[in-house]
C-alpha cells in the first residue's frame, strides 16, 4: 500500500507540479494547486485498516456482561485472528477465582496471557491479608486447611493496580471486564411469626447485589448496575445490550437475553464471532456455562 501511495505521488507530481509552473494560466494553476492539496490530505485515508493498526482490536473479540436478580451473566466470543485473518477458534480468556467471581478479558493476546497469570499470582500473594479480602471463608478439604473467597470488589481494585503499575512502562494491551456477586446479609426479627420456636430471635438471609466492573489499559474503572461491554464490537454491544436488557432478570432470562444480545452484535462486526459462551453466575449455586452457534462468516 504505501508502494502504491508513493508511485501515485510521484505521478502526480510529474503531471501536477511540472505543468504547473509552466503554465500561464492564473486559473488552470489555482484549480491544479488545489486538487494536489486534497491529494495530500487523502493520503492517510489510503493507509490500510486503522483498526488493524489497534494492539486492541488485533486479536478481535468481544465481551458483555449483564446483571439480573441475584445473578450476572458473562457471554465471550471464540474468534482469534491476526486482523482479518482468521487463526483459531477458542473461547476469550476467563478467570473464575471461585465461584461468585469471573474476570474476562479482551486485547493482544500474548498481553491477556501475561496479564492473567500476573494476576493469578498476585491473588494466591494477597488473598488473607487484612483489609484486602472481602468475601467469604471456605473450607479446602484437599489441603485441610480454611481459604477466605476473594470478592469481586477487591478483584476490580486488584486489576487497577496491577494496570496503573505499568502505566510509565510497556502498559498491558488488555481491557479486562470483572463480574460477580457481593454478599448481602440481611437480618430478620422473628417477633412477627407466631409459629417460631424462639420469637425474639433473628434469622439472617443471604442475598447476592451483581457487580460488574470494566477496565481500561491503564486500569481505570468504569461501573455498572445494567451492563458493561469491551472488545472489537463494543459500539454494537451497547445498542443491542441497551435494547434488550431490562431489571430484575432472573437467571434463566438473563442468560437468554445476554445471548441474544451478544449474538445480535457479533453479526455486525467482522472481528468477532466463531461461535460464544455465556457464563452464567447464580447466587448459592455457581457458575454455569452455555455454548452458543453463531454465523461463521
Amino acid at each position: 500500500v504505501i508502494f502504491i501511495n508513493l508511485t501515485y505521488l510521484w505521478t502526480m507530481i510529474t503531471e501536477i507540479l511540472l505543468p504547473f509552473f509552466r503554465s500561464q494560466d492564473d486559473k488552470k494553476k489555482s484549480f491544479k494547486f488545489i486538487y494536489f492539496c486534497i491529494f495530500l490530505i487523502s493520503i492517510p485515508c489510503f493507509s490500510d485498516g486503522q483498526q488493524q493498526q489497534d494492539p486492541l482490536r488485533l486479536n478481535g473479540g468481544s465481551i458483555l456482561a449483564m446483571s439480573g436478580e441475584n445473578c450476572v451473566a458473562l457471554a465471550v466470543d471464540m474468534r482469534l485472528g491476526n486482523g482479518p485473518q482468521m487463526v483459531h477458534t477458542i473461547p476469550r480468556t476467563v478467570l473464575a477465582p471461585n465461584s461468585r467471581v469471573m474476570v474476562g478479558f479482551t486485547g493482544l493476546e500474548g498481553d491477556v496471557q501475561s496479564f492473567c497469570s500476573q494476576l493469578s499470582v498476585a491473588m494466591e500473594d494477597k488473598i488473607g491479608r487484612f483489609g484486602f479480602f472481602a468475601g467469604d471463608e471456605t473450607y479446602d478439604v484437599d489441603n485441610e486447611q480454611h481459604r477466605f473467597n476473594i470478592s469481586p470488589k477487591s478483584t476490580s481494585r486488584l486489576i487497577s493496580h496491577l494496570l496503573y503499575g505499568r502505566r510509565n512502562s510497556r502498559p498491558f494491551y488488555v481491557e479486562p471486564i470483572t463480574v460477580g456477586l457481593e454478599a448481602v446479609i440481611n437480618v430478620e426479627s422473628n417477633d412477627d411469626n407466631e409459629n417460631a420456636e424462639f420469637p425474639n430471635d433473628k434469622e439472617s438471609t443471604r442475598q447476592y447485589k451483581p457487580f460488574l466492573c470494566s477496565h481500561d489499559i491503564i486500569g481505570a474503572k468504569s461501573t455498572s448496575d445494567s451492563f458493561v461491554c469491551s472488545g472489537a464490537a463494543s459500539k454494537s454491544l451497547y445498542g443491542t445490550a441497551e435494547a434488550l436488557w431490562r431489571p430484575g432478570l432472573q437467571p434463566e432470562e438473563l442468560a437468554q437475553v445476554c445471548g441474544k444480545a451478544f449474538l445480535s452484535a457479533l453479526e455486525r462486526d467482522c472481528l468477532s464471532g466463531y461461535g460464544a459462551v455465556v457464563y452464567l453466575v447464580i447466587g448459592g449455586v455457581g457458575i454455569t456455562q452455555y455454548d452458543l452457534a453463531c454465523r461463521n462468516d
